[in-house]
């Protein structure tokens, strides 16, 4: 009994130490579970859209299985389903929401040294959205129990990245045609995670939403390189606005226009410099105007442009389609005067452009046409001998000037009576004049009519004038006998006029003219020819001037020699042998053998020149007084000399092939004209008074020195002489 007693005390021991044992032993391992040591990294491949995760620590002879929880934080832009469809918000109200779990079991296959790999793609996620994704794994629990491990695997980065790419638009806001440039960003390959991924051109109107966008375009490969887009706007714009256009993604995973990658706006407008009206000789002989818009260009294109004319109370008087210039942005159309009635009015002008759209605008901007008539200044000067002249100037008539007549009546005890009627002859510009002699005085008003291109007969303006019994003196153009010969001569008011350059209008060039040079007298006479007695009778301008020494000699000038010094008697003509005919400044051999300098030089025949005193050297200032005091008097080699104002009157005006005539002359008759007055110099003065070329100051300044009796401007004005 006693032996199995202790047999029974010593399987009792046995047993307990069993069972101690076994409770260390589950207590070690759940010792060893609870400090067990988890971790996990993510690699994100965006390329292809799969994330792999790695968790180690894992002993799959302790823990059976984990769970992996994909998660995203929603935003106000993010749909308000989950994706099993439900709602977002969990019962707490968070705004995490669970994109994908998956449960995973462990074990010895697929957990090697303790390490677990898998992965998961967008297509793994029943609801993508491109999101940054957070990822974490719930560790399993032993069969003996125990708190489950929550381990942060980390974010993988499912999101569009966005600023990668841009969109520009490029083209005026006037310009029908655009090109749309969507570009990436060279460093960020992977803007767009996930394969397939494609992109299309939308544009929509400014006032419309995005539902309503147009494809601009068929869908393009999104790929790291600039996508162009080149687009008719009239084939997708309907109106002038504002407009946008955006590229927007088109995979698997997006609706419609739902993920936009780049945008950009742009204006379609109609733009135009101005409208208005043109009036030209073409046009106003064709009796009208142009009315026209400049620089039109319509993002919508142009279909057709109209004017529309409206008088100044504001009513239609016509329209007419326009015409465009080729090549240009320029559109116009020529408004007949007849279609406006002959009316003349401030005309408005409106263009009503209709596009490619089928849009008819009419612009803002308007022009006027002034088809007033301008009756211009009436002006009444008296000429000559009671004969007056009428001019009425800066005249204007839509279409032109028929003809313009005065009509000329005498007042009498405050009556008009009909006295004369003469037609204008137009003159420069739109000016028109006529003379009309008299042959009593008394008061009289001048009526200026025109004649319009279709007949009919305006009044432009009127003028009251009065003549005078003084006033039927010498004035104008008179024949008067001189000598023996008669000539024609121009009068201002009773004073012969002795310088008719400007009064005959001559030009530098191409004056075929007379001049007689009288020896006896030292005075030359250049005359011009008058159409009326066809003869060369009207004096234009006389010369003082110094001739040959030799007075005496007739001789002619093939007897001219170094030892002779006379100007040859005889008709000759400017440059009478062929030779160059004139010099600015041409050196002269003199009898001594010395050389001299002749400024404005004209050749008349063998050595015999006009020209200016000859000086010692090439200077303005190396004249000698002895020899400009001789003026007037015979002190020449043979040539004529003459101040350098009066030789370079005849290089300028004195054409080639004009007839010199050498007489012996009267020194008591010099010419129609008389003899000019000459300067004196004094002995400190060694320049020409009357050249051009030194200062006038210095002019005024000898002269008020009394080192020179007078001097000439540069505008030909005479001072003191």
């Amino acid at each position: 009994m006693l032996k199995y007693v202790k047999e029974q005390k010593a399987v009792s021991r046995l047993f307990m130490s069993v069972c101690l044992f076994m409770a260390l032993a589950v207590a070690c391992i759940n010792a060893k579970a609870s400090a067990a040591e988890y971790s996990a990294t993510l690699n994100t491949d965006r390329a292809s859209g799969v994330c792999t995760y790695t968790v180690t620590g894992i002993d799959p002879a302790v823990i059976h299985e984990m769970s992996m929880k994909v998660t995203y934080t929603k935003d106000s832009a993010d749909k308000a389903t989950s994706a099993s469809g439900s709602s977002i918000d969990d019962a707490s109200g968070s705004n995490i929401v669970t994109a994908l779990e998956q449960k995973i079991a462990l074990n010895s296959t697929n957990c090697t040294d303790g390490t677990y790999t898998g992965s998961f793609s967008m297509d793994s996620i029943e609801k993508f959205v491109f999101k940054e994704y957070s990822v974490s794994f719930t560790m399993g629990t032993s069969e003996a129990g125990g708190e489950a491990q929550v381990i942060d695997a980390g974010k993988c980065d499912f999101t569009i990245h966005k600023d990668a790419y841009k969109l520009k638009v490029t083209g005026n806001r006037y310009d029908i045609n655009r090109t749309f440039n969507f570009t990436t960003d060279a460093k960020d390959d992977i803007a767009v995670p996930g394969t397939g991924n494609k992109i299309q051109l939308i544009v929509w109107e400014n006032k419309s939403n995005i539902s309503k966008a147009v494809l601009c375009g068929g869908e393009r490969e999104l790929t790291n390189t600039e996508k162009t887009w080149e687009n008719d706007l009239s084939t997708i714009c309907h109106s002038y606005n504002k407009y946008n256009a955006a590229v927007v993604l088109v995979n698997k995973y997006t609706e419609k226009n739902s993920v936009i990658l780049a945008s950009a706006n742009f204006q379609v407008a109609i733009v135009y410099s101005n409208v208005g009206s043109k009036k030209s000789a073409s046009l106003e002989k064709k009796r009208s105007f142009r009315a026209f818009v400049g620089s039109l260009n319509s993002g919508l294109g142009i279909n057709k442009v109209r004017f529309s004319v409206y008088n100044s109370k504001n009513v239609l008087i016509g329209s007419k389609p326009a015409t465009r210039k080729p090549g240009t942005a320029y559109y116009y159309a020529d408004i007949t005067f007849k279609s406006l009635d002959y009316k003349f009015d401030i005309y408005t002008i409106k263009a009503t452009v209709t596009d490619n759209a089928g849009n008819k605008r009419i612009l803002s901007k308007t022009g006027k046409a002034d088809m007033r008539m301008v009756k211009g200044k009436m002006d009444v000067q008296k000429k000559q001998n009671a004969v007056y002249n009428f001019k009425v100037a800066g005249i204007y008539i839509p279409g032109n000037v028929k003809n313009i007549n005065f009509n000329v009546y005498l007042k009498n005890n405050g009556k008009q009576k009909f006295y004369k009627k003469t037609p204008g002859i137009s003159s420069a510009g739109s000016s028109y004049t006529a003379d009309m002699s008299f042959a009593e005085k008394g008061n009289y008003i001048v009526y200026a009519y025109a004649t319009t291109q279709w007949g009919k007969s305006v009044l432009l303006n009127k003028k009251p004038f009065k003549i005078r019994k003084s006033d039927l003196g010498k004035n104008g153009w008179i024949y008067e006998v001189y000598g023996g010969r008669e000539y024609k001569l121009y009068y201002k008011d009773n004073k012969l006029v002795t310088d008719l350059t400007n009064i005959l209008g001559l030009k530098k060039t191409g004056n075929k003219l007379y001049v007689e040079v009288n020896r006896a007298a030292g005075c030359v006479t250049v005359y011009a020819y008058d159409k009326d007695k066809k003869a060369y009778i009207i004096p234009v301008k006389t010369f003082t001037v110094s001739v040959g020494r030799d007075v005496s000699s007739t001789g002619t000038a093939s007897s001219l020699n170094i030892s002779t010094s006379f100007t040859p008697l005889g008709s000759y003509s400017v440059s009478s042998n062929g030779a160059a005919a004139k010099y600015t400044l041409k050196p002269m051999n003199e009898p001594d053998g010395s050389v001299v300098y002749a400024r404005w030089a004209t050749h008349i025949v063998g050595n015999v020149y006009f020209h200016a005193i000859a000086v010692g050297g090439q200077s303005h200032y190396s004249l000698n007084p002895a020899t400009y005091n001789k003026l007037g008097s015979p002190a020449s080699a043979g040539c004529i000399r003459m101040t350098v104002a009066d030789a370079k009157w005849i290089y300028d005006y004195v054409a080639t092939g004009s007839e010199v005539n050498i007489v012996m002359g009267n020194s008591s008759k010099p010419g129609p004209l008389g003899k000019s007055p000459t300067i004196t110099v004094d002995s400190s003065i060694n320049y020409d008074p009357t050249d051009p070329a030194v200062p006038v100051s210095r002019k005024k300044a000898d002269y008020s020195a009394g080192h020179i009796s007078g001097y000439m401007t540069k505008t030909g004005k005479k001072v003191g002489y």
